[in-house]
């Protein structure tokens, strides 16, 4: 049975997508495409978040306690309003309303505070799904992917990437062009600090000053660091291994409660549930932050070093700790493998 979404994608397919005929891409056009596929995901973020926030509203809109939430919506940024007050209470007229409603059909299912976001996204995900401005950027999506992907085949390193457990089409295809030519790069530091993973001094914004690192870049590693720790990459091991070692080095940044200033500063204070300050100057979740620095920048390293190798070049440096501060070198932990593309075999005299 055809769901409503397959019925939408396909009218949209017969209207936006017929008939087209693919030419392999240019560089710039690749790069192009790469910037529609930043913009997509954008559009998709929001059409998302408006759904999410269209779903809420209809349903806590017929709870006792939504003119309260109103009234301290208009009021959240002035010293009456509290965020924190705004969202307890929204949880608390959703669970109310999706259990009159469950057990209005006579179903069984009960949520609470715990496991109701679930129940709220999967509405929302459903009234994404028959949204046919959302299926038409989510086709445009797949549509530029398979060209990227096409044009992706012809570089070498880009079959090293494919082993790369968690490295998908299109968060490869955004960090290959978002570093273009990896011989402008003298050693992985360069890389490093173009990425915005290196000296952290140096990555701040300061007023008046041109950032020193790429934004797309360090967005686009902020998604893949999230994508290795839930697939289980290889590079999973060192963010494991650093967060074990921050255990008995700071065990302070694995025992931190979260700050209740949304934006946190350099100088914002930090307290715990009985109004003591215990840890100062430091992100609420320091340790996973600090580990996924370290793997994003070992990833990064040996993408240095396969790059070079894919282009049968020695690579020209090794990283700071090796080369200059002789510290041990590991193997890669993803070796890269040449001649991926070329099928080998032999000519008999019979041929």
């Amino acid at each position: 049975m055809k769901t409503l979404k397959a019925e939408i994608r396909k009218e949209i397919k017969t209207e936006l997508f017929k008939n087209v005929t693919k030419t392999p891409l240019t560089p710039e056009e690749f790069k192009m495409y790469v910037n529609q596929l930043y913009y997509i995901d954008d559009v998709q973020t929001r059409f998302k978040n408006q759904r999410r926030a269209s779903v809420s509203n209809n349903i806590i809109k017929h709870d006792a306690l939504f003119p309260e939430i109103e009234r301290l919506r208009r009021i959240e940024n002035s010293s009456e309003g509290d965020k924190v007050k705004i969202a307890k209470l929204i949880k608390e007229a959703l669970v109310r309303q999706l259990n009159l409603e469950f057990e209005s059909r006579g179903e069984e299912t009960r949520v609470d505070v715990k496991n109701v976001e679930p129940y709220v996204n999967a509405i929302a995900n459903r009234k994404y799904d028959e949204d046919k401005s959302a299926q038409v950027f989510e086709l445009f999506e797949t549509d530029r992917l398979k060209d990227v992907e096409n044009y992706l085949e012809a570089i070498p390193v880009f079959g090293w990437c494919k082993d790369v457990k968690g490295l998908g089409t299109k968060l490869a295809a955004k960090l290959l062009a978002g570093i273009g030519d990896i011989q402008r790069f003298p050693n992985p530091a360069s890389l490093w600090s173009y990425c915005g993973v290196g000296d952290a001094a140096k990555s701040k914004r300061v007023d008046g000053q041109r950032l020193s690192h790429s934004p797309k870049m360090r967005a686009t590693l902020y998604n893949l660091q999230e994508s290795f720790i839930k697939a289980g990459s290889q590079y999973r091991i060192i963010y494991d291994k650093r967060k074990e070692k921050t255990l008995t080095t700071h065990p302070e940044w694995h025992n931190l409660v979260p700050c209740p200033i949304k934006n946190v500063g350099s100088k914002a204070p930090k307290t715990d549930e009985n109004g003591n300050q215990t840890w100062s100057n430091q992100h609420p979740k320091h340790a996973h932050v600090d580990a996924c620095r370290v793997m994003i920048k070992r990833f990064l390293a040996e993408l240095f070093v396969a790059w070079y190798q894919s282009l049968g070049i020695e690579p020209p440096a090794k990283p700071y700790g090796v080369e200059i501060q002789g510290h041990h070198e590991d193997p890669m932990i993803v070796p890269y493998v040449g001649k991926r593309h070329l099928v080998e075999f032999t000519v008999t005299e019979d041929e």
